[in-house]
C-alpha cells in the first residue's frame, strides 16, 4: 500500500472534502448531504482553527479520510469535545480510521485540558447505528456507547389545527432577532436537566442562529403575559439533502420551555405553528432528534404530534482525566 500523507485540511481542501464526505456518506447508505456552508461552518465555527483542529489523509494524491475535532467550552457541568470523521469504506481496514481517531482523541484532550477546570472531561462521537465499521473501529478505541437519539419523521398532512396554539396566558408569536439572547437564556435554563447540555455561551449561540441552514423565518417563541420569553422553537433547513431523500424536509432544531410551564402545551403549540410554517412554505415532511431518554417526555410528546421513528444515532464517549 503507498504511503498515506496526512495533514491538516486547508481552505484549498474544502471543495475535496467535501466530495469525500457526500460519496461517503452516499456509500454507507446516509440520506444527508453536506453544502460547502455547512463544512465550513463545522471547520472554522466559533472555535475551529483547521490548522490545530483537522487532519485528513491522502492515498495516491487522493483525499480518502479526515478529521476534526470541536471543543464545546463550559464552565458547569462538565467540557466536552466532539469528533467528526470519516474514511471512504475503499480504504478502509487498512489502519487509516485508527490514525485519523488516534490523533483526535489526543488533540480533543488537549483541548479539555485547555480548559484549566476540573469539571468532568469527554471526548464523544456520533453515528448512525447501521454504520457498524464505525462503530466497531470506537469500540477498538476505547470509547462506549452511552447515549440513543432518535431521529422521527411526518409528513405535513393531517396537521394538528391551529386552535391547539391558543394556550391561557401564553402567546406564541414569530421569531424576532431582538429577542435572541433572551432564546438563549431560556434554552440554557430549559436543557440544564438534559444529558450531555452545557449552557451555549453568545459566541457558540451566534454561529448556532447564522449558520447556512438556521431559518429564523420558520420558528416560534412562546411568551408569557408579561411579555417574556419562556419558550422557543428554532428550526433548520437542509435543502442540499431534497434529492437524497425524495422529500423537501424541516428540521425542527431545537424546542424548550422553562420548567415552571412544562405540561401545559407550550411546546406542542411551538411545534404546531411550525409544522403549519413549514407546510406554507412549499415543504413535505419536518424531522426532529431526541434523546431516547429525554426526562421531560418529550418522545411521547413528538408521537403525539403524529412524529414516526426514522432513524438512530448512537453516542459514544471516553472520559479523560
Amino acid at each position: 500500500m503507498p504511503v498515506p500523507l496526512i495533514r491538516p485540511v486547508t481552505e484549498a481542501d474544502l471543495d475535496t472534502v467535501l466530495d469525500l464526505v457526500n460519496r461517503t456518506r452516499a456509500s454507507d447508505g446516509i440520506a444527508e448531504v453536506l453544502s460547502i456552508e455547512e463544512l465550513v461552518d463545522d471547520l472554522t465555527g466559533d472555535q475551529g482553527d483547521m490548522a490545530s483542529d483537522s487532519l485528513l489523509v491522502e492515498v495516491d494524491d487522493e483525499v480518502v479520510g479526515y478529521a476534526h475535532t470541536m471543543y464545546l467550552p463550559s464552565e458547569v457541568r462538565l467540557e466536552r469535545c466532539y469528533v467528526i470523521g470519516l474514511v471512504h469504506p475503499e480504504h478502509r481496514g487498512v489502519g487509516l480510521g485508527r490514525q485519523l481517531l488516534g490523533w483526535a482523541i489526543d488533540r480533543a484532550a488537549e483541548q479539555l485540558r485547555s480548559s484549566g477546570s476540573d469539571l468532568p472531561k469527554y471526548i464523544r462521537v456520533d453515528e448512525y447505528d447501521f454504520v457498524e465499521s464505525a462503530h466497531r473501529l470506537f469500540a477498538r478505541m476505547g470509547f462506549e456507547p452511552v447515549r440513543y437519539f432518535d431521529q422521527l419523521l411526518r409528513p405535513l398532512t393531517d396537521l394538528p389545527p391551529l386552535e391547539r396554539t391558543e394556550i391561557e396566558g401564553i402567546t406564541i408569536t414569530p421569531w424576532t432577532e431582538e429577542r435572541s439572547e433572551e432564546v438563549r437564556v431560556v434554552k440554557n435554563e430549559a436543557f440544564a436537566d438534559h444529558w450531555g447540555s452545557t449552557p451555549t455561551s453568545r459566541a457558540r449561540w451566534e454561529t448556532r442562529m447564522n449558520a447556512s441552514t438556521t431559518r429564523p423565518d420558520l420558528s416560534w417563541i412562546a411568551l408569557n403575559d408579561d411579555g417574556a420569553v419562556i419558550g422557543y422553537c428554532i428550526n433548520d433547513r437542509y435543502e442540499a439533502d431534497d434529492a437524497t431523500t425524495g422529500r423537501k424536509e424541516a428540521w425542527i432544531g431545537g424546542v424548550g420551555t422553562l420548567r415552571d410551564y412544562r405540561r401545559r402545551g407550550t411546546a406542542s403549540a411551538l411545534m404546531i405553528r411550525s409544522l403549519h410554517a413549514f407546510a406554507d412554505d412549499g415543504l413535505d415532511h419536518a424531522i426532529l432528534g431526541v434523546d431516547s431518554d429525554n426526562p421531560t417526555g418529550a418522545p411521547s410528546l413528538y408521537r403525539g404530534l403524529g412524529f414516526e421513528p426514522h432513524t438512530r444515532t448512537i453516542t459514544h464517549e471516553i472520559r479523560i482525566e
